[in-house]
């Protein structure tokens, strides 16, 4: 198989926690990243993007509120603004961070927005690769700091039965994706589950995850619904309950056959 010839390569949503470990595992592996905020998309502001081979576009919101920016604005018009970047710097693949559960059957804002976001990459012209990610794990990541939040309070909230499927994946595992999606033809045109290697329950998880003198509580689904609407302070947005228990697992199988590598259990993390 040939390797792609990679120059350089941007990545938006640099500051977040993928992007971040991106940067620094590309790095690692010699390979010149130029990171993008979403202040340089605010301002209309952009370094130099010439000599660039691929676009990873990871910057996006997962919730909304009157005080923030819509799922419209950010997760769709920041990516018509991508493709537009890449066509004005003969930039000619994209990688895209979308959402596992993402379909043109959603009924959630945030998979909509994500699912019209992918549409527009697939119309685009470019060569891309479209990634689905389940929760990605490792230090710092937004499921660890919230689960560490309520451990903080010295109880954790299980929404409904937490019996729930979810399918993580470690940050480490991520940056290998990417690294060896850069190089391999084998992944352009293609959506991807981004997913670890075991379903396991949100129940299961926790009591891996938290101390044993930790209280568990459950709280039903619906009031914890409502709380999501009502109370700003509440462990779980509307989204987050979305995804948390929409039971979304993917296919590591076809994943662990493009990247040919030995992926992380969960239980290898500190989570």
């Amino acid at each position: 198989m040939n390797k792609q010839i990679i120059d350089r390569v941007v990545i938006s949503g640099a500051r977040g926690f993928v992007g971040k470990n991106l940067k620094k595992f590309l790095s690692k592996n010699k390979i010149s990243s130029i990171p993008i905020s979403r202040q340089n998309f605010k301002k209309n502001q952009f370094p130099s993007l010439k000599n660039v081979s691929h676009f990873i576009h990871l910057a996006g919101i997962g919730s909304e509120s009157v005080a923030q920016d819509s799922f419209v604005k950010v997760n769709i018009d920041l990516t018509k603004t991508v493709i537009e970047l890449c066509k004005k710097n003969n930039i000619k693949n994209i990688f895209y961070f979308s959402g596992l559960g993402v379909s043109k059957n959603s009924r959630s804002s945030y998979f909509i927005s994500k699912f019209n976001a992918e549409q527009l990459i697939k119309k685009s012209g470019l060569q891309y690769t479209i990634f689905r990610p389940s929760y990605i794990l490792g230090i710092d990541d937004y499921l660890t700091k919230n689960i560490t939040k309520q451990i903080q309070k010295n109880q954790i909230l299980i929404p409904g039965s937490g019996k729930f499927f979810l399918q993580p994946i470690t940050i480490d595992d991520v940056c290998k994706c990417i690294a060896v999606g850069l190089q391999s033809p084998k992944f352009s045109n293609k959506t991807i589950d981004l997913v670890g290697p075991r379903e396991i329950t949100f129940q299961q998880l926790i009591k891996k995850s938290v101390p044993t003198k930790t209280k568990i509580k459950k709280i039903n689904l619906e009031l914890a619904y409502k709380k999501a609407l009502t109370d700003i302070n509440f462990e779980y947005g509307v989204e987050d309950l979305n995804i948390l228990v929409g039971n979304y697992v993917g296919n590591h199988k076809k994943l662990q056959n493009l990247c040919n590598f030995k992926f992380k259990n969960i239980e290898s993390l500190n989570t």
